[in-house]
């Protein structure tokens, strides 16, 4: 049996009616059940918030629901940070779901392993086919990282003194917020990923379809940014600074191709 630590879980929503109580089932049902649960609506207009409250109707969860005027999703986490009483953080978003074991499986190696920062990677199919007894671990320095972003928000657990000694998420970032964090990480140490299993499910595909994703040249723009970032600290010098925007570049062909011919 593991140690218990309360989770606060931080899910951003916008209009998110359609989705948002899929998500919620995902984490009610997770078994392990020390958790937070903190919605922060960033200026919904359809009746996301209704269904929330509804939701909640004869539930034995603690929650919060936090309406805050549109600011963006880096805004949403950080006030879901600022609000929350947990040990831990760990991030959802209101259209994705997670294995009902995503939290138990992540905590224990939190633990056992004494580590700031676990994530765990997606599938795009049923989480039921995901063999939990074989754990691949992996780990990932500020160097490999740099190639590119190997986490994704909803798979991230975090510790919640780790994340403010960061700083948080950088509210001047609508795009690629996440990437820069993880950055931020792992200058300070390497970061762990769990490979095997797949412990969330996305329902869209991380590049060209509906939702932040789909604004591919606003995540170009501010990939570059955050290698200005990066040079500005002095964490990479100029050459590799030129080199990595290069790669930047050759990667936004790459991916505006890929769109192009799904949607062809």
């Amino acid at each position: 049996m593991i140690e218990k630590y309360l989770v606060s879980i931080i899910i951003p929503c916008y209009n998110s009616s359609k989705t948002i109580i899929r998500a919620l089932e995902s984490v009610i049902n997770q078994s392990y059940q020390d958790f937070e649960i903190i919605l922060v609506d960033d200026g919904s207009i359809d009746n996301t918030k209704e269904l929330i409250e509804s939701f909640f109707i004869n539930k034995e969860v603690e929650y919060k629901y936090i309406y805050q005027k549109n600011s963006g999703p880096s805004t949403a986490r950080n006030n879901g940070v600022i609000n929350s009483n947990g040990e831990y953080i760990a991030f959802l978003d209101s259209d994705d779901e997670w294995h009902f074991k995503k939290l138990e499986i992540q905590m224990k190696l939190i633990i056992e392993k004494n580590l700031n920062f676990l994530a765990s990677t997606y599938t795009y199919d049923n989480l039921e086919n995901e063999n939990i007894d074989e754990i691949e671990l992996r780990q990932y320095s500020f160097t490999k990282l740099l190639f590119s972003n190997k986490f994704s928000t909803p798979g991230v657990i975090m510790k919640k003194t780790f994340f403010q000694e960061l700083g948080g998420f950088d509210v001047s970032m609508k795009y690629a917020e996440d990437y820069d964090l993880w950055i931020r990480a792992s200058i300070k140490e390497d970061l762990n990923l769990i490979i095997n299993p797949k412990l969330f499910k996305l329902y869209k595909n991380a590049y060209g379809d509906s939702g932040l994703s789909s604004h591919m040249f606003s995540m170009y723009k501010s990939e570059l940014y955050l290698f200005e970032k990066i040079k500005a600290k002095k964490n990479i010098n100029i050459l590799e600074y030129f080199f990595f925007n290069m790669l930047v570049t050759i990667k936004f062909v790459r991916r505006l191709f890929i769109n192009l011919k799904n949607k062809g």
